[in-house]
C-alpha cells in the first residue's frame, strides 16, 4: 500500500512525444517559431560559432586558469565578447569566473555539503511547497521529487541555513533553477552568496531581506530613470497611475528570470554578472523604449497588460541589447541612491522603520514583489473607476463609492516629506512609497498636502481632516460640522 502511494507521488516526467528546445523547455507554438528561426541560421552560423568557442577556450585557459590575467591585459576585449554573449557550451564555468563564485567554493571546502545534510532550516515546508512552481515547463524541473526538484531544494535550503537572516524568498527559486542548469549544486550554492554578498559587485542581499529595502530603493531609482530618460511615457505613467512596482518588481528579484524568454534571459545575464546590477535598470529602460510609442497610447488597463508582456521583438537579445548599452546610468544611478539614502536617514527615518514592520515577516516576504504589485495594481484600479465614475466629487456624497469600495481615509501628508517616511498601515505605506496617490494631490488644498488613501482597517477614520478636506476644495454643497477626531 505505501509502495503504491510512493508511486503515485511521483509524477511522471514529460511526454516523450513533445519535442523540446535546444535549452530543453518543452516547445510551444511562440517557441517552434523561433526554433524556426535558429534552424534557418544555424547552417550560415555554425562555422562563426565554432570560431567564437575557440577564441573563449584561449581566452579562459584550461578549466579557467588563465581568466584573471587575460581579464587584466584585454578588459575591452572581454566586455566586448560577453556583450555579443558567452558560448553556451561555456557559460557555467564563465558565470562562475566572472561573478567570483569559483573563488569561494575554493575557499570553503565541505561547506555547502554541511549545510545540506547536517542542518535544518525553518523555510523547508516553503521550500518544498515552491519548487513544481520554478521552470515548469523545463524537462529537469518537471519530475516531482526527481534530479532536478531535489538539487533545488537543496541549494534554496543551504542558502537559508547559511544566512538565515535573509533565510528564502519565493523569488530566489528562478535564479537558483536558472543557474543549475549550468553548473553543479555546490557551484550554484556559491554563485548564489557571491551574488547576494557582493564577491564583485555591490551585494543584493536587500532583494530579499525584511522590508525588501534593496527593491525598493532600486524602484526608487528606475522611476527616476524612466522620466529622465522618457518624459512623455513617465508623463503618461502619472496621469494612467502607473507605477515601477505594478511590472518591473520581478526584474529586479529574478533578473529577468522570471516570464522571460530564455534566450533573452541567458543574454542578459552574461552582462549583468559581468558588470552588475546597472545592467538590469537599462534592461529595463529599453523595454520601454523599443515599445515607447506604443505605450504612451495606451489607458491604465492595456498599458498595464502590455508592460507585463512585451512583444517577441522587443525581447529579441540582438535587437534589444544594443538599446539598453545606449543608456548610460551608473553615475546617475549613483546620485538617487545617495538621494534615496538621505531621505531614509533623515529626521523621520525612526518612523519610516515604524511602518515598514508588517513587510517584515515571513509570508509577506515570500511573496515579495508580488505584495507590491497587486495591492498597487487593484488600488490604482479602484481609484481609476471612481474618478471616471459618473458621481460627481462635488456632492455630498463624494466619499460613497470609496467607501463601498472599501477604502477610508488614513490622513494627511506633508508632501514636504519624502513618500517613503509616511507614516501609516502597511497597505498605506506600500501605496505611498509607490506614489500612486501623487495623483490625487488635486484633492486637497492647499497644495503642499497629499489625500492618502488606504483599504478599510481597524483604525480610526479620521472624519476631522476628511471634513476639512473636502470642505477646503469646496466638494462640498452644504457647509460640513467640524467632526471629531
Amino acid at each position: 500500500m505505501d509502495k503504491k502511494k510512493e508511486v503515485n507521488d511521483i509524477e511522471p516526467g514529460p511526454d516523450s512525444s513533445r519535442s523540446v528546445d535546444r535549452f530543453g523547455f518543452i516547445k510551444t507554438e511562440q517557441s517552434n517559431s523561433q526554433e524556426g528561426v535558429l534552424k534557418s541560421r544555424s547552417t550560415h552560423e555554425r562555422g562563426r560559432e565554432e570560431r567564437r568557442i575557440r577564441k573563449w577556450r584561449k581566452m579562459i585557459g584550461a578549466g579557467g586558469s588563465d581568466w584573471k590575467q587575460y581579464c587584466r591585459r584585454n578588459p575591452h576585449v572581454v566586455k566586448r565578447r560577453i556583450r555579443k554573449g558567452i558560448p553556451d557550451c561555456l557559460r557555467g564555468l564563465v558565470w562562475q569566473l566572472i561573478s567570483g563564485s569559483r573563488d569561494l567554493l575554493l575557499m570553503n571546502p565541505g561547506v555547502y555539503e554541511t549545510l545540506v545534510i547536517y542542518e535544518t532550516s525553518t523555510s523547508e515546508l516553503e521550500i518544498i511547497r515552491d519548487i513544481s512552481r520554478t521552470f515548469p515547463s523545463h524537462v529537469f524541473f518537471q519530475q516531482r521529487h526527481g534530479p532536478g526538484q531535489r538539487s533545488l531544494y537543496n541549494v534554496l535550503k543551504a542558502y537559508s541555513v547559511y544566512d538565515r537572516d535573509v533565510g528564502y524568498v519565493q523569488g530566489m527559486g528562478f535564479i537558483a533553477g536558472l543557474l543549475l542548469l549550468y553548473m553543479s549544486e555546490e557551484d550554484a550554492f556559491w554563485l548564489i552568496v557571491a551574488l547576494l554578498k557582493g564577491a564583485v559587485h555591490a551585494p543584493m542581499e536587500g532583494l530579499y531581506q525584511p522590508g525588501l529595502p534593496l527593491v525598493q530603493q532600486y524602484l526608487f531609482q528606475f522611476e527616476r530613470l524612466v522620466r529622465e530618460h522618457m518624459p512623455k511615457l513617465g508623463e503618461h505613467f502619472i496621469e494612467e497611475m502607473i507605477n515601477p512596482s505594478m511590472y518591473a518588481s520581478q526584474w529586479f528579484i529574478t533578473v529577468f528570470s522570471y516570464s522571460f524568454p530564455f534566450p533573452m534571459t541567458l543574454r542578459v545575464w552574461d552582462v549583468f554578472l559581468y558588470e552588475g546590477i546597472k545592467v538590469v535598470f537599462q534592461v529595463g529602460l529599453a523595454l520601454l523604449r523599443f515599445c515607447h510609442d506604443d505605450l504612451v497610447k495606451l489607458p491604465f488597463e492595456e498599458l498595464l497588460h502590455s508592460l507585463r508582456n512585451f512583444p517577441e521583438d522587443a525581447t529579441d537579445p540582438d535587437k534589444l541589447l544594443p538599446i539598453a548599452f545606449s543608456f548610460k546610468v551608473l553615475s546617475h544611478l549613483e546620485e538617487l541612491e545617495k538621494e534615496y539614502r538621505k531621505r531614509l536617514e533623515g529626521p523621520n527615518a525612526s518612523s519610516s522603520s515604524k511602518r515598514l514592520q508588517p513587510l517584515k515577516s515571513k509570508s509577506m516576504r515570500r511573496v515579495g514583489s508580488q505584495v507590491l504589485s497587486n495591492s498597487n495594481v487593484g488600488m490604482a484600479t479602484a481609484f481609476k473607476a471612481f474618478v471616471n465614475s459618473p458621481v460627481g466629487p462635488k456632492t455630498t456624497h463624494f466619499w460613497g463609492p470609496v467607501a463601498n469600495w472599501g477604502f477610508v481615509l488614513a490622513g494627511l501628508v506633508d508632501l514636504n516629506k519624502p513618500p517613503e517616511m509616511i507614516s501609516g498601515n502597511m497597505t498605506a505605506a506600500m501605496c505611498v512609497y509607490s506614489g500612486l496617490f501623487m495623483r490625487f494631490a488635486w484633492m486637497v488644498q492647499p497644495r503642499n498636502y497629499l489625500l492618502l488613501a488606504c483599504h478599510a482597517s481597524n483604525e480610526t477614520v479620521q472624519l476631522y481632516h476628511l471634513s476639512r478636506c473636502a470642505k477646503a476644495q469646496g466638494y462640498l454643497d452644504k457647509k460640513v460640522p467640524e467632526a471629531q477626531q
